[in-house]
């Protein structure tokens, strides 16, 4: 557990025909080079690239941490983890190209975090948790453009949008205003923006829904949307249960 496999792909395998009279020994075929680095002490759910820094991968982990791996050195490190005696499994990582410094992670007991990564690991002044939901969020994405905005997919069957730049509530009740939710019939596994403002859910009850939210460029901060105008403008059939490991 907690080993990240790196495929290179420039490689092309050999695509010769093997003489029967060729000992087995000779009959090696070239294949691309795999290297694995072990990263973490438990699964690792989500991993991304950083947007400024091609070299560097983001990875996050049910052992609660976060890592940067440096690639051309080999190298990783951990930027996040929990305050001592406290444990949150990860899952999900994200990092923009409109502020690099800052994490922004889900756990699965649903909770969402921002976290500054030029503040100590040490110091929690760097970092915000926020209970978004009472179950696992499954995944999360930012708007590509317009990242205050944020998409969550939860094992509580919800979509749901929130504005980072409206933070309301005190203690446990602080939370980024709630844009709009939309319900469907099982989990929802996880929720994708495009740049034109576009949401794509993914569900255990085997559909794939694109939602529009292309006018969200002219919402102002605390904009709340109707149920109606949550509803997904196309649903896709399809399996969402073909793999092992796609579970919430």
């Amino acid at each position: 557990m907690g080993n990240l496999g790196i495929c290179d792909c420039s490689q092309s395998s050999s695509s010769g025909v093997k003489n029967e009279d060729e000992d087995e020994e000779n009959d090696v075929r070239e294949g691309p080079a795999i290297t694995t680095f072990k990263l973490h002490s438990r699964t690792i759910h989500t991993f991304q690239f950083s947007p400024v820094d091609y070299n560097a991968l983001y990875s996050a982990s049910y052992d609660s941490s976060i890592r940067k791996l440096d690639l051309a050195k080999g190298v990783a490190v951990e930027v996040y983890a929990p305050p001592e005696s406290s444990e949150a499994p990860l899952s999900g990582v994200e990092v923009t190209s409109h502020n690099p410094h800052m994490l922004y992670f889900s756990t699965l007991e649903g909770q969402f975090g921002i976290y500054d990564m030029r503040t100590p690991a040490q110091k929690a002044a760097g970092l915000e948790i926020f209970q978004l939901s009472e179950k696992k969020i499954g995944g999360f994405t930012l708007h590509p453009e317009k990242p205050h905005f944020l998409a969550t997919a939860s094992l509580d069957r919800t979509l749901k949008i929130w504005d980072l730049r409206k933070i309301s509530g005190k203690g446990e009740d602080r939370l980024p205003t709630l844009v709009g939710e939309h319900e469907s019939k099982l989990s929802v596994s996880h929720a994708a923006w495009n740049g034109e403002g576009m949401v794509a859910t993914a569900s255990y009850d085997d559909t794939i829904k694109i939602h529009d939210f292309s006018a969200c460029g002219k919402w102002k901060a605390g904009t709340t949307l109707s149920s109606e105008e949550m509803d997904p403008v196309r649903v896709i059939p399809h399996n969402n249960q073909t793999g092992r490991w796609v579970t919430m």
